[in-house]
């Protein structure tokens, strides 16, 4: 009986080495995998913009105010983004940012230049396909005002 006792080992020290090590593979590998993806901010500058943006709510609260909206919508061909000014402010100026929010590389900032009957075209054939945030920041008489669309490409 004794003999019997003997020859058999024990294995339950293994175990817990082996748990204890895989976890620690786990661990190491979701450690691995979180340093290798793509971390992107939504601007570089956040932090200056955070700053000023009390200007922002002014902003939004004019654009609000106003009788009329800019709008913004794809053309029937979709080969445009057209930007309507409200009527009587053809004479406005300010950027528009085409802001893609899955990859902060292909944002492109562009100079808000509506025609007399205050539209502006936007070309699409540059744009890659997917959703774009359209920022549209602009004055007229002294007044700063921002508009900001959703439009799919």
């Amino acid at each position: 009986m004794e003999s019997e006792k003997k020859s058999r080992k024990s294995y339950w020290g293994y175990g817990i080495a082996a748990v204890y090590t895989l976890f620690a593979l786990a661990t190491l590998s979701f450690v691995a995998f979180t340093m290798t993806q793509k971390v992107e901010l939504v601007s570089q500058d956040y932090y200056a913009k955070e700053v000023t943006y009390e200007d922002q709510i002014n902003r939004l609260r004019q654009t609000k105010d106003l009788d009329s909206q800019v709008t913004c919508e794809l053309s029937p061909d979709g080969k445009f983004i057209k930007l309507q000014m409200p009527p009587k402010m053809a004479s406005v100026h300010g950027t528009i940012l085409l802001y893609r929010p899955s990859e902060s590389a292909l944002d492109r900032e562009l100079k808000l230049d509506p025609d007399d009957d205050g539209a502006q075209n936007i070309p699409t054939a540059k744009l890659a396909r997917g959703v774009w945030r359209i920022k549209v920041l602009w004055s007229f008489e002294g007044r700063e005002f921002y508009n900001e669309f959703i439009q799919k490409v």
